[in-house]
């Protein structure tokens, strides 16, 4: 008799853990097909006792099993990005978006584990939905939402500017950003898979400009690409601007920043976890972070 299910939900105060218990299934299996046979050939047996005792005997097996891998820790994918997400020397990650999901965590007693990872496979690890994990600073979108569950927002970006070479002065004849990305004379540098909110996104995707589309780039190659030619200006966070050229070892001098009249408020950054992290669970996250 086949008693206990393939995959089973374990929950304490902690963690909430969906995995397949295969060995667990087959050794409680056995273990009280043996007491049911035990107890059914007992004559005289009361009914009532009997399941009592074998309702008993699970909730032990089920307790020390669940135990044992309650403490296993949600995966936290950040990628190196100053001022968001940075490794101090102490090992710990800290910044505007990761600071925040630290404090939540530990105020909902959820442990956690943090692991750099490039973001485009930050979001091919948590659609494929094969591990216990979320992503920090993630723009909510509706194709992302299809496959993942989002916090609530962990902060707000000021609003985005246009960064460009110093020695280049075409991006100043354009007073709106909508301008900026139908001019088919100039160059768009942006990420694949990134998104810069739900304003430029629509705009990108309406007037399809002149763009080249890096994989994995980090902000110092970002900049490179400019200084060299490769392309013309790209969008960032205001508060993030200024600390990637330091970061990377540049002169603030060598660029120049661009606000627009047409840009919108900043955008929210989100949390965004697989569908293996429970609402439950993301409930009391959010929770944490009010």
């Amino acid at each position: 008799m086949d008693i206990l299910p393939l995959h089973y939900n374990v929950f304490n105060g902690n963690v909430i853990i969906r995995a397949k218990f295969y060995v667990l299934r087959v050794a409680v299996n056995r273990f009280l097909n043996k007491r049911l046979t035990k107890e059914v050939k007992s004559v005289g047996e009361d009914r009532d006792n009997m399941l009592c005792r074998l309702f008993v005997s699970l909730c032990f097996v089920l307790s020390y099993f669940s135990c044992a891998i309650a403490q296993e820790p949600v995966q936290i994918f950040y990628e190196e990005r100053v001022p968001y997400a940075v490794t101090s020397e102490e090992g710990k990650v800290e910044g505007l978006t990761a600071t925040p999901i630290t404090v939540a965590f530990e105020k909902a007693g959820i442990p956690i584990q943090w692991r750099n990872m490039p973001f485009k496979r930050q979001l091919i690890t948590i659609k494929a939905n094969k591990t216990f994990a979320c992503g920090i600073g993630w723009f909510k979108k509706p194709e992302r939402e299809e496959f993942a569950r989002f916090s609530d927002p962990i902060y707000q970006d000021r609003p985005t500017i246009v960064i460009g070479k110093k020695e280049s002065n075409i991006l100043s004849k354009y007073s709106t950003v909508e301008d900026l990305v139908k001019a088919n004379n100039i160059k768009l540098l942006v990420k694949d898979s990134f998104s810069y909110g739900k304003y430029l996104d629509a705009l990108i995707d309406k007037y399809s400009p002149n763009k080249l589309v890096v994989v994995g780039s980090s902000n110092l190659e970002m900049l490179q690409l400019l200084l060299v030619g490769r392309a013309d200006y790209f969008f960032v966070a205001e508060e993030e601007a200024e600390e990637m050229i330091r970061s990377a070892g540049y002169s603030i001098s060598d660029f120049t920043f661009h606000h627009y009249k047409d840009m919108p408020s900043g955008n929210f950054r989100y949390l965004a976890c697989s569908q293996n992290v429970p609402s439950e669970m993301m409930n009391r996250i959010n929770n944490s972070l009010r």
